[in-house]
């Protein structure tokens, strides 16, 4: 089985939201700046960090594990559309971020990788 670029990506991203989601529930396992601009103990800690009681990182665990298998996956339509998900999570990032007036570089990494990610697969270098 070969492992595509946009697979491994997706992986790093499974990494960064599983540890945020640990994060989440101990915020003292945060290693990010805690003062200025650059703060993502405020973005994670932020009332926009949790919807319908559950946290953000949670959910992008879920759409990085879905992505990954789908990526694996023949389905081609289902999986564009997948991706194109991970774009209103994306606006909402950036929308929770600039409402907390703080950047947190862990979710703009999540961030990148979805862009990056959707890239790779309409490029034609995602899917099987």
């Amino acid at each position: 089985m070969k492992i595509s670029i946009l697979q491994i990506i997706l992986v790093i991203g499974i990494i960064i939201s599983v540890y945020l989601a640990y994060v989440h529930y101990n915020p003292g396992a945060l290693v990010c700046p805690t003062a200025g601009l650059i703060n993502c103990q405020d973005v994670i800690t932020s009332s926009y960090s949790v919807i319908l009681g559950v946290p953000l990182a949670i959910y992008a665990v879920i759409w990085f594990v879905i992505a990954l298998i789908l990526s694996m996956s023949k389905m081609r339509t289902v999986t564009e559309l997948w991706f194109l998900i991970g774009i209103g999570g994306i606006i909402y990032s950036l929308f929770s971020m600039y409402m907390v007036g703080r950047i947190c570089e862990f979710c703009s990494a999540l961030d990148v990788i979805i862009v990056a990610s959707i890239a790779l697969l309409f490029k034609g270098q995602g899917l099987k």
